[in-house]
């Protein structure tokens, strides 16, 4: 097993939102919780090989996944095209392994841009890129059977990028906004002083000449 990247990203982010009072941290603990009880169900249901199921991860994507869901506009169709991607890269993988170098990270980029194309927002491509990987949990154990003799579910690849790249888009939305905000701040205060002397000059052209 790697390095758990995704569980120190969250922690670190639930402890940021609680130490900065953010209005997120109710969300962060929500899934501070569902780790803590997909933990437990790990540690009281030992593994049986092949299948190395890692709940603490399940229970924080379904969570996700759900509260995604519920402000996600697009919800079927994304949901159904990211789904498909998957299930053929899983076949691929399975029937082809090894063909092309970097198979995964195609597959990533493609799935990335489906899943933003057809949800057209943040909570929408992560209910659909969420969703198809939940989904793909159940279909890896059905395609792998008699195959393999190890495997992580999720694994690390898909739990660490997953976490990454929704974690790093949040952070860039939220540069974003804070930067449009200050800009249309500047905007309002340029403005002021010109609309004032507007304002001046029409009620002078107003007044009646003497």
């Amino acid at each position: 097993m790697m390095f758990p990247y995704g569980e120190w990203v969250l922690l670190f982010l639930t402890l940021l939102a609680w130490t900065e009072k953010r209005t997120s941290r109710r969300f962060f603990l929500i899934l501070t919780i569902a780790w803590l009880i997909g933990k437990s169900l790990e540690i009281a249901f030992t593994a049986t090989m092949p299948w190395n199921w890692h709940f603490a991860r399940i229970a924080v994507m379904l969570v996700f996944w759900v509260w995604a869901l519920q402000r996600a506009k697009h919800r079927l169709l994304p949901l159904l095209f990211t789904s498909l991607i998957v299930f053929v890269e899983t076949l691929f993988i399975v029937n082809e392994p090894g063909v092309f170098p970097y198979v995964s990270w195609l597959f990533a980029i493609v799935l990335v841009l489906v899943a933003w194309l057809s949800a057209k927002s943040y909570w929408g491509t992560a209910a659909a890129l969420v969703g198809s990987a939940l989904l793909n949990l159940a279909f890896v154990r059905f395609t792998y059977d008699g195959i393999i003799r190890y495997i992580d579910l999720p694994n690390d690849y898909v739990w660490n990028v997953g976490v990454g790249l929704f974690t790093a888009w949040a952070g860039l939305s939220l540069v974003w906004q804070s930067y449009a905000g200050r800009e249309q701040i500047k905007t309002d205060a340029e403005l002021i002083p010109s609309n004032g002397l507007a304002t001046y000059e029409a009620s002078e052209e107003r007044k009646p000449r003497q």
